[in-house]
């Protein structure tokens, strides 16, 4: 594994970090007063004023708009699955679900439609490592979300939001991919504009609310952290890293969030959650280790074959 794609792992794994850290700051802002709605949208607007104030201080704001011509239709494509899709319904499900559960259903369906839709894009059926990874990743999260107990009392609605969510979160993995978006300031700034617009639409229907002064923190850290960093994160990694790679290395944000969960809302984590994180932790050893050691494998044998 050569130094390029650790660096890509670790931003990944700062990306589960950061993103980790979303429920936990959406739980302060639907206690202080604001729906679903306003926290998806202001969280937004705050990440999106930040960015263009760095960018018109660095004197990237012409690149911006020569970015924005040319990716303007893929931005806005990408956008709808990665910022609409996935923060108006997972900041949704917050409302009704626990934390842990709803990070376990994002990526537990995210994880599918990341590989199913590679798979999709690349005419080609899964591999058998691909299929051993998934089924790691899927029995991982199935073990946490079992021993969650506020399922049965959950609201219906709220596991939809999830899973709606999941399938967002994994288009715009294999979309930002497949359309070149790139990574950085700048790619983000424009996911967030049009993601903007996307959100303006269910917070201009739920009634304009307004913010108050002791939540500005909160939404500034959510906006910094998961939005900003996060998604930087996220898309500098897929410059460099494939979209199932990504996806599994993100996975470790259910563990991430497990440990945020006990530390800041109390949430005590089970013999049969760590049994979960383990395995997926195994799924992405079984992709990542497999893979180097084949590609290792494969140039040996070329080597040895062109020797003879």
């Amino acid at each position: 594994m050569d130094k390029k794609h650790i660096f890509g792992v670790v931003l990944a794994l700062l990306a589960a970090f950061f993103n980790g850290m979303v429920g936990i700051l959406s739980v302060n802002l639907f206690q202080s007063g604001l729906p679903s709605e306003a926290v998806a949208f202001y969280k937004c607007v705050v990440a999106f004023v930040i960015i263009l104030l760095v960018l018109g201080v660095t004197g990237k704001l012409p690149t911006l708009m020569t970015y924005l011509k040319s990716k303007w239709k893929s931005l806005a494509v990408c956008s709808f699955f990665g910022f609409f899709m996935l923060y108006f319904f997972e900041t949704a499900s917050y409302e009704t679900l626990n934390v842990a559960v709803v990070v376990f259903l994002l990526f537990g369906v995210s994880t599918l439609v990341t590989f199913f839709a590679n798979a999709l894009f690349e005419k080609r059926n899964l591999t058998g490592q691909e299929w051993m990874s998934v089924l790691f990743a899927v029995l991982g999260l199935y073990l946490i979300f079992l021993e969650n107990e506020n399922i049965a009392n959950s609201d219906q609605t709220g596991f939809l939001f999830a899973v709606l969510a999941g399938v967002g979160y994994g288009l715009f993995l294999v979309l930002n991919k497949k359309l070149d978006i790139g990574g950085g300031l700048i790619p983000v700034c424009g996911l967030l504009m049009f993601g903007l617009v996307y959100l303006m639409i269910p917070f201009s229907m739920s009634g304009v609310v307004g913010v108050e002064n002791d939540v500005w923190l909160t939404l500034l850290l959510l906006a910094l952290l998961p939005t900003i960093g996060g998604f930087w994160c996220t898309t500098k990694s897929l410059t460099i890293l494939k979209s199932q790679t990504v996806q599994l290395v993100e996975l470790s944000e259910p563990i991430f969030a497990l440990i945020l969960g006990f530390v800041f809302l109390g949430q005590l984590v089970t013999s049969m959650q760590m049994l979960g994180g383990a395995c997926i932790l195994a799924a992405i050893l079984i992709h990542e280790v497999k893979l180097s050691k084949l590609k290792s494998w494969r140039k040996n044998k070329l080597a040895s074959e062109s020797v003879k």
